[in-house]
């Protein structure tokens, strides 16, 4: 990155939504830094704030311009340029509000890099068009590698590929020369991310696909570990559990989104699998890895939901095992397919089925919390939290605390649990019980 000064200008970039977007604003902050800017510190007025909005529900729509608005009150002297999903969509909304500097769609960030430069050079690592990278992700111990952007499916519910546009993946050398860039810039942890993770390497060749990127990543000199974010359960390939298993430095964690555990609803939504396909994708994994996190995603009160649809998909939540599992009310997203069916359920029952479905995460997280009491862990020790403990998470996703010194921050560590608390496990003291892998 280019060299700066504390007298330089100052940005600051504020994220909403996903994995993705927040590796969008690592890559639009890299493109500040290279025109001379710098990151506004706690004590700083920025003159410079960029919006990456999200527009996957209704609410995230509101949300994003919320957030304009209140940068746009707070900071009244900064340029304030809202890019993202939600500009995408809704460009001209955004860039009407006052005090709005202009948004841009994501076609058009190398435009607003431009923008920003006021008619003056863009230095090669300013530039945003085409295939870009990253090197290094700001106050984390880990990193979002984004393999992958855009969706070719179908689902009723979902705005996503109209604001990201269609399935392209980028080329994997170009995605193991960031890894590796990321591993010797100090990241302890590279998780493989995209909008439809598992389409990556379809518009590339033959010879191309997710196992053969996770080995890829996997095999760069220095890294320590890599996970995959979500992906579709008919993706979860035989190469792929190969992939997973014979490479140690990969996580031992799969997040499937079930969204709903009933065959009907999965028809209405546009999902290609039945929940019994579902199921035999979570037990093929546990067959195949060494005791595998799975997490997963599921909607409640998509329209014509009946109570014994909603059974059907408890009873398939509790035989799926969920380590951690995230549970959205639906939310019609106008432009959507599903904002416009028939049988909008209730509030009040959404809200119950709601309550209920929390309930079961908790007591499935807690069970699998529970289960690794005894037992010695590999953690990325991340932050000190209250108390002064390290905090982190294990291969297989689960919060850990632990006393130690804070020169463990950043690194991978064997850590025997002593007890868990609720989700969350507890790690043993002193010096000997925690050790570099």
């Amino acid at each position: 990155m280019k060299s700066q000064t504390p007298s330089a200008p100052t940005y600051g970039i504020h994220t909403l939504g996903c994995k993705a977007n927040q590796y969008d604003s690592q890559r639009i902050a890299e493109a500040l830094e290279a025109l001379g800017y710098r990151m506004a510190g706690p004590l700083d007025v920025p003159g410079l704030i960029i919006i990456n909005t999200c527009t996957v529900t209704g609410t995230a729509d509101r949300k994003s311009r919320q957030l304009v608005r209140r940068a746009v009150r707070r900071h009244p002297e900064a340029r304030v340029f809202v890019t993202g999903c939600c500009a995408t969509l809704s460009g001209g909304t955004m860039g009407s509000i006052e005090g709005v500097s202009g948004a841009y769609g994501r076609l058009d960030r190398a435009t607003m890099i431009e923008a920003i430069a006021g008619g003056g050079p863009v230095p090669p690592a300013a530039r945003l068009e085409g295939d870009f990278g990253i090197s290094a992700f700001r106050g984390r111990s880990r990193a979002f590698v984004k393999i992958q952007d855009g969706c070719n499916s179908s689902c009723t519910y979902c705005i996503v590929p109209r604001a990201r546009g269609r399935s392209r993946s980028r080329p994997l050398q170009d995605v193991v020369r960031e890894a590796q860039r990321l591993t010797d810039a100090g990241l302890a942890e590279l998780v493989l991310t995209g909008i439809h993770l598992g389409s990556y390497g379809r518009d590339l060749g033959r010879d191309v696909d997710l196992a053969r990127a996770v080995r890829a990543v996997a095999a760069v000199p220095g890294v320590g570990r890599v996970r995959l974010s979500s992906i579709e359960p008919l993706e979860l390939t035989d190469p792929l559990l190969d992939a997973m298993a014979e490479c140690p430095q990969v996580c031992p964690h799969l997040h499937l989104p079930l969204q709903s555990g009933d065959d009907g609803v999965l028809r209405r939504m546009g999902r290609p699998y039945t929940a019994r396909q579902f199921l035999q994708a979570v037990g093929r994994a546990r067959e195949r890895l060494d005791r595998p996190a799975v997490t997963g995603d599921v909607i409640v009160g998509f329209p014509g939901e009946t109570e014994s649809e909603f059974e059907n998909t408890v009873g398939a939540c509790r035989e799926a095992g969920f380590s951690r599992m995230h549970v959205f009310p639906f939310s019609p997203r106008p432009g959507t397919p599903a904002a416009a069916m028939h049988g909008q359920v209730p509030g009040a029952v959404v809200k119950g089925r709601l309550a209920r479905l929390e309930e079961l995460a908790e007591e499935m997280a807690c069970a699998w919390a529970q289960g690794f009491v005894g037992r010695e862990v590999r953690v990325l020790f991340e932050r000190k939290g209250p108390g002064g403990l390290l905090e982190g998470y294990t291969e297989r996703y689960v919060h850990l605390r632990a006393p130690g010194p804070d020169a463990l921050a950043g690194r991978i560590v064997r850590v025997r649990c002593v007890r868990a608390e609720g989700r969350g496990l507890v790690g043993e003291e002193g010096a000997s019980a925690i050790s570099d892998c």
